[in-house]
């Protein structure tokens, strides 16, 4: 599966979910509504991992994050 059909169901799966949590939580949205927050919600969603990814990746880069655990951290 290519990367773009990969991110295009990702994003399908998502917005299908957001729309039947919209639709059914205590709120209880319309479905019309429900339609345009998961529109919405969607690209935010994705935005908010791609800058967690991201702000990751630095940490990673000045050192802030180890991607080994500390020594006292490791179970033998």
């Amino acid at each position: 599966m290519a990367k773009w059909q990969k991110n295009a169901a990702y994003a399908l799966a998502l917005y299908a979910l957001l729309v039947v949590v919209f639709r059914f939580s205590s709120g209880g949205q319309g479905w019309g509504t429900a339609l345009l927050l998961a529109l919405v919600a969607t690209p935010l969603a994705f935005w908010m991992g791609w800058l967690r990814r991201r702000i990751s990746e630095q940490a990673q880069e000045w050192g802030r994050r180890r991607v080994r655990p500390w020594p006292e951290e490791r179970r033998r």
